[in-house]
């Protein structure tokens, strides 16, 4: 397991990857059934979360910051895939088995709206040391805030449990609310509980996707097709970054 510790390692830094982290698969097998570790490899043994984080000046922008963040974004998707596919590839070359949890699509659509990850990338991310889940529902890292873009592994290799550079478990400060008080949906409580819905129906919109689904002979299949289809290739425009732009963290 070495090799592949040293190989990961060398890949992240090739790719500029600053912060990552490896814990037992079984720290998320309490999830809801079809979400767990478990349920993407039946014989998982350890998941591990990295992050990438978006430039500050993408948040401070006094003006199309939020064109600025969709662009970041995309390209920050893509190049988060690229290196978890190799990841995985690196284990793989060694006997196991690994699968991504790629840094947004796809994912599963619940009820009016509500995105589901394969595996919470967030929760992966808590789990494996590099951060805490904040008051608006992403991870706060204490050097980046709540500017990381996540990915995620889950492999039946046993990997060691770590943290890189260092494990962060602080979290927000307790008395911050920036986030919360700056939603224009007041999306979130004060127990920093997210509505995902009205979250991603204010600061979500995709066009295409709109245009399609005005026909009314679409199944719930169609609907999660329809969406990946016309999110992907940068075809979703974000209209809404205030709960990471206001942070004073960021």
């Amino acid at each position: 397991m070495i090799k592949i510790i040293e190989g990961m390692m060398n890949l992240f830094a090739q790719n500029h990857i600053p912060v990552f982290g490896i814990a037992k698969a079984a720290s998320l097998e309490k999830e809801p059934s079809g979400y767990r570790p478990s349920d993407m490899l039946a014989s998982a043994e350890s998941i591990l979360c990295l992050g990438v984080p978006v430039s500050k000046g993408i948040f401070k922008c006094k003006e199309r910051s939020e064109w600025m963040y969709w662009r970041a974004a995309n390209i920050y998707y893509r190049s988060i895939d690229a290196v978890l596919m190799r990841a995985c590839s690196i284990i793989e070359e060694k006997g196991e088995v690994a699968v991504p949890i790629y840094a947004c699509f796809p994912y599963d659509i619940k009820g009016k709206g509500d995105f589901w990850a394969y595996v919470s990338l967030v929760k992966m991310a808590e789990a494996v040391g590099i951060g805490k889940i904040g008051k608006n529902g992403l991870l706060f890292n204490s050097k980046y805030g709540p500017r990381l873009i996540l990915g995620g592994i889950v492999t039946t290799a046993l990997l060691p449990t770590m943290a890189w550079p260092e494990r962060d478990d602080k979290g927000c400060p307790e008395d911050c609310f920036s986030c919360q008080e700056k939603c224009p949906v007041k999306a979130i409580d004060k127990s920093g509980k997210v509505d995902r819905v009205a979250c991603i129906k204010y600061s979500m919109k995709s066009p295409i996707f709109s245009n399609m689904m005005k026909t009314n002979k679409t199944t719930p299949q169609d609907v999660q097709m329809i969406n990946h289809l016309t999110a992907v290739d940068d075809h979703s425009a974000y209209q809404c970054i205030k709960c990471v732009s206001a942070c004073p963290y960021s």
